[in-house]
């Protein structure tokens, strides 16, 4: 049987001819969808640190009542006694978040006091002599092995228009309640989810990191992205990092009012692959090309070769 190398030729060559540029397109159409999962990614997670930010920055106002009472005037006109059953009906409200509460003149003369600060020493706290000093607000964070990590804050009172402060509130705030918020919005995601200080402590994640040990800073992409965000002066960012071969997208968000950041990174490898859709659409794309290879032959066959005429066997005249 002689094999017509010819048909095969045709074949062939149809199917490279057709193929090249599908290939080349299917390379791009590969890259475009890790693309696109990437950025889509990105801008999910950053929705969600903006997210988180807003429902923190909540938190923590509903946490401030106490110091929005003492800030006003009436409290400041209130005898020592009716301020103590002010403030003392308040704490009742929010137990499970003031851990202590004080009320001091700027010499660090204790008036009175709540929960942990009975027998604290003031002379000794950094936060009241420098609320003292500049007449401004002062908090930090504090750690501890024992409990959930809680917010120190010394606030000035000012009476009237005076621009020295008549009494130092002086606050100690649980911050549990922001471990519910996180755990709540990190809760069945492959991604990490926190907030970290001003000084890059992370004060509650997702991953539990902050309990096991308390005071742990970020990792070295997330400050990247923190000191990106602060030299351009925007409140919230997203980008990938790469850092020791591997790409890592990263979020981060400023929790308004404060020096804090809501942060949250997912490694590039964890995202779900649409290759393998992808994949199975250039293998389609394929097959149907060898396919029309040999369908184009058959056509060629049909159209484009002329029909051999029949020889007609009556005898010419």
């Amino acid at each position: 049987m002689k094999i017509n190398s010819n048909k095969y030729k045709f074949i062939a060559l149809v199917t490279v001819l057709f193929l090249i540029p599908f290939l080349i397109m299917s390379n791009h159409f590969l890259n475009s969808t890790k693309e696109m999962v990437r950025k889509n990614t990105l801008e999910r997670i950053n929705l969600r640190t903006i997210a988180v930010s807003k429902v923190v920055s909540g938190v923590l106002n509903s946490n401030y009542e106490i110091f929005r009472v003492v800030g006003s005037q009436r409290f400041i006109k209130l005898s020592n006694s009716e301020r103590k059953k002010l403030l003392k009906k308040e704490i009742e409200k929010h137990k499970e978040v003031y851990r202590g509460f004080a009320l001091f003149t700027p010499e660090c003369k204790k008036i009175f006091s709540f929960g942990e600060f009975d027998d604290y020493d003031c002379s000794k706290d950094g936060l009241l002599k420098k609320a003292a000093a500049l007449s401004m607000s002062v908090g930090a964070v504090q750690y501890s092995e024992e409990e959930p990590s809680s917010l120190a804050m010394a606030e000035p009172v000012f009476l009237g228009k005076s621009k020295k402060p008549r009494l130092i509130a002086f606050g100690k705030i649980s911050l549990a309640p922001l471990n519910n918020v996180i755990q709540s919005f990190g809760k069945k995601s492959r991604s990490e989810l926190g907030i970290a200080d001003a000084g890059g402590q992370i004060i509650s994640d997702s991953t539990g990191k902050a309990i096991i040990k308390p005071g742990i800073r970020i990792s070295n992409e997330i400050i990247k992205v923190i000191n990106f965000s602060l030299r351009r002066e925007v409140k919230n960012s997203s980008s990938q990092i790469i850092l020791n071969n591997k790409k890592i997208l990263v979020s981060v968000s400023n929790v308004p009012g404060t020096k804090w950041w809501v942060y949250e990174k997912i490694n590039s490898s964890t995202l779900l692959d649409y290759s393998f859709w992808a994949k199975r659409i250039i293998y389609t794309g394929i097959f149907l090309i060898i396919l029309f290879a040999f369908i184009s032959y058959k056509l060629a066959q049909i159209w484009l070769i002329p029909k051999k005429l029949q020889v007609s066997s009556k005898p010419k005249i």
